[in-house]
């Protein structure tokens, strides 16, 4: 393995930063304009897919989206209330804490999101075009690495 010296290793890694800003910006805007088309945003549509995958038949509590998404209590409640207004989602008091309501995906947002869904994997398909196996494996690898270090740093574990 090469090392750097410090003063290359500090370039390395700012470059390293400001490229994942990069990244987020630009997938940001990328979804947006997809997302858009059906009414979402990405908060919206990210908000669906946990309570779709995480939620599954039971449903999810509003803390559990909270820390999952890792947005404020205010900010869930506001992105949940507009959805259920939508009628894309709903609450369901808890049989073991009336404290707590489960949210469920209805049947309109489920096919929300089987609309969305193909243009999301078909624009972010579209990105890695010029990428060979090799380079998808490693890009694969590398990504999962970063994930799985922003988990053990941030606590969030899911």
């Amino acid at each position: 393995m090469k090392e750097g010296s410090p003063n290359k290793i500090r370039e390395l890694n700012d470059s390293i930063v400001y490229n994942i800003g990069k990244v987020y910006v630009f997938l940001n805007q990328y979804l947006s304009d997809i997302y858009r088309e059906f009414s979402l945003n990405p908060a919206k549509f990210n908000l669906l897919m946990v309570i779709k995958h995480v939620g599954a038949e039971e449903g999810i509590s509003q803390n559990n989206l909270k820390e999952q998404l890792c947005v404020s209590a205010a900010n869930i409640t506001k992105l949940i209330d507009g959805l259920q207004d939508k009628g894309l989602i709903i609450r369901i008091a808890s049989k073991t804490d009336r404290r707590v309501n489960l949210i469920k995906i209805t049947e309109n947002g489920q096919k929300l999101i089987e609309a969305v869904w193909p243009r999301h994997v078909g624009a972010l398909n579209a990105l890695l075009k010029d990428y060979n196996y090799d380079d998808r494996c490693s890009f694969n690898h590398y990504i999962s690495k970063f994930i799985d270090e922003m988990r053990l740093i941030t606590g969030n574990h899911e």
